[in-house]
């Protein structure tokens, strides 16, 4: 009898201690995703920036007027992308990189040196935030990995 109600009391301490190690890990697993996204927000900031200060060098410098007005207007369309979820954000920035190719397509080949800093901010702001959503992707398919296990539905 006592080793019957002392193999079930082991049995608690057990499950109750994986279930703890598991909340545990789901909770600093979306901590990391939370920030993760939060870092992903701040790229995108940095370059609407970026671009905002191309802009700024294209119209001082009178080049491209057709493919800027295009850029502004898909810069405007991701910012209101942000607010209505990822695919529509995906969207947008897809229609942003295609303007952005039309402007990159009109430019001379010398280009001044004011204008090609300005896109070297942005090729850098591009690259920040394409590492900041692979992260995130990455922590997003460990969660789903993570969840879908069938003790961790439980929690």
């Amino acid at each position: 009898m006592t080793t019957v109600v002392l193999a079930i009391v082991v049995a608690l301490a057990v499950s109750l201690g994986y279930l703890w190690r598991a909340s545990v890990r789901l909770r600093r697993l979306h901590a990391r995703l939370e920030q993760a996204w939060a870092e992903t927000e701040r790229a995108l900031e940095e370059r609407d920036r970026a671009l905002r200060g191309f802009l700024a060098r294209l119209s001082s410098l009178g080049l491209v007027p057709q493919g800027r007005n295009s850029l502004e207007e898909a810069l405007q369309g991701v910012g209101r992308a942000r607010g209505e979820g990822p695919r529509a954000l995906a969207e947008a920035d897809e229609r942003l990189k295609l303007a952005l190719r039309a402007v990159y397509g009109g430019l001379p080949r010398q280009r001044p040196p004011a204008l090609r800093e300005a896109q070297n901010l942005l090729a850098e702001a591009e690259d920040e935030l394409d590492l900041a959503r692979r992260r995130y992707n990455e922590l997003v398919v460990d969660w789903t990995a993570l969840v879908y296990r069938r003790t961790y539905r439980l929690l």
